[in-house]
């Protein structure tokens, strides 16, 4: 049965990366970056917030074109409000499959850390966009940003995300089973 997998989390926390390395795992699974779609948008930066809910409208699309030839969808998007995850979970219950909502848990620290390697070593065209909009003194903010949805989400699964890329990756291909 094919699977809808969200990996939510702050930016800068792993989500596209680990997000990439789950879906290569599974045979024609899509790793689907919403953010990627968004900066295929022509003049998008112009008007970020229009662009960034058609991007939203146009990966629904695409994820609903895999789900139902049968493949898996794996994303990776940092949402701190709910309405785009009813979406996802609204689409998987469409196609009758499995949704799996995750997230990566890091503490501010760590992230301002890992936000601080990216700002000085880009390795994807759209990390120097986004170094723009988030620096290492968000951390705190885009942490607690987040907390919510562990009252407004309990049926999301936590993932401890602070050690190595891999030891994530391992943790979260866990929690898929």
């Amino acid at each position: 049965m094919p699977r809808l997998v969200l990996i939510n989390g702050a930016p800068g926390s792993g989500k596209s990366t680990v997000a990439r390395a789950v879906a290569e795992g599974r045979h024609l699974a899509l790793a689907l970056d919403i953010d990627g779609v968004k900066h295929s948008l022509g003049r998008w930066d112009t008007d970020p917030a229009a662009s960034g809910l058609q991007a939203r409208r146009l990966s629904l699309a695409l994820a609903e074109c895999h789900l139902a030839a049968g493949y898996d969808v794996v994303l990776g998007q940092y949402l701190a409000r709910t309405p785009f995850i009813e979406d996802l979970e609204t689409l998987a219950t469409t196609h009758g499959v499995r949704f799996h909502e995750l997230v990566l848990d890091l503490d501010s620290a760590t992230l301002a850390q890992r936000l601080a390697l990216r700002a000085a070593a880009p390795t994807r065209p759209e990390h120097e966009v986004n170094n723009l909009l988030v620096a290492p003194d968000d951390a705190p903010r885009l942490v607690a940003s987040l907390e919510p949805l562990r009252r407004l989400r309990p049926h999301a699964t936590w993932v401890d995300a602070g050690g190595s890329l891999e030891a994530t990756v391992k943790s979260v291909r866990a929690a898929l089973g």
